[in-house]
């Protein structure tokens, strides 16, 4: 049997270590910078908030939302909406101007008062970091962890399901739908259209591409509606004609008029019922 010399040794377990140790270093990449991760056009949900290393509870029934476009985010924290310009590099979230628009539905004071939490959140320049499925955001001893929405409610077909209308967009001015009025509609596997749009019933036809939605003409019925059902049916009845773009995301389908005329509703925002 040949023997190996203690130096030669020595020399095959220095460089088994450095064989280990670089192999460890390749199977744990640097983080990817923020900027370059594929954030833009997805949906993130949370109720998973600590401070201080302690559970922070949201008020019940109540979910963070944060979502990314091109330069921009959108949120939501069970009540009002909040929009700006964004960036995101270096690990770092910032909000253009340090503020964010918000829209100004009327809820419970908790819920209000939990709008504002997360607004200063965002706008304290938090960090963020995403792994697969999974974005974590901290600002000084808050954590939240963010799932990705299509993997806790996938999109709803638009087919088969009752949509609830639940915000209503006319300009840059967003309200939620006055208490007491109901307004939904359906869409028929055979292109029928069946709407209820805050007071009178009626019945059409569509068509669907990926991303429009072809409505031939409404046949309602006539019955006089007071206000407020009467103001949300007519900027129902008012986008639902001809070419509208829609998108579904999670339970959310949105409808948004290709042609915006008066001062009409130019987005309708439906729930999944």
């Amino acid at each position: 049997m040949r023997r190996r010399s203690v130096g030669a040794a020595l020399f095959i377990i220095v460089t088994s270590a450095f064989a280990l140790t670089s192999c460890g270093s390749e199977s744990t990449p640097a983080p990817a910078d923020p900027n370059q991760l594929d954030l833009v056009g997805q949906t993130f949900l949370s109720n998973d908030v600590t401070v201080n290393d302690q559970s922070y509870p949201l008020v019940k029934g109540s979910q963070l939302r944060l979502s990314f476009e091109d330069g921009a985010i959108g949120a939501s924290a069970g009540c009002n909406s909040l929009s700006g310009d964004a960036a995101w590099s270096n690990g770092t979230l910032v909000i253009d101007g340090q503020s964010l628009a918000m829209t100004e539905m009327a809820c419970d004071e908790p819920l209000m008062r939990q709008d504002t939490w997360f607004a200063d959140i965002l706008t304290s320049k938090p960090t963020l970091l995403q792994d697969s499925t999974t974005l974590t955001l901290t600002s000084d001893d808050t954590v939240i962890i963010f799932t990705d929405e299509e993997v806790v409610v996938p999109d709803v077909s638009l087919n088969g399901t009752v949509w609830q209308l639940d915000s209503i967009v006319a300009g840059d001015a967003a309200s939620s739908v006055p208490e007491g009025v109901e307004s939904n509609l359906s869409f028929g596997d055979g292109g029928e259209l069946m709407v209820s749009p805050g007071c009178n019933t009626g019945s059409g036809s569509y068509t669907a591409t990926v991303t429009t939605l072809t409505i031939g003409p409404i046949a309602m019925t006539a019955k006089a509606c007071p206000p407020p059902a009467s103001d949300v049916e007519a900027d129902v009845t008012g986008l639902l004609q001809g070419d509208v773009s829609y998108s579904i995301d999670g339970d959310t389908l949105v409808l948004t008029a290709q042609k915006v005329t008066g001062s009409g509703a130019t987005t309708l925002v439906y729930r999944a019922s």
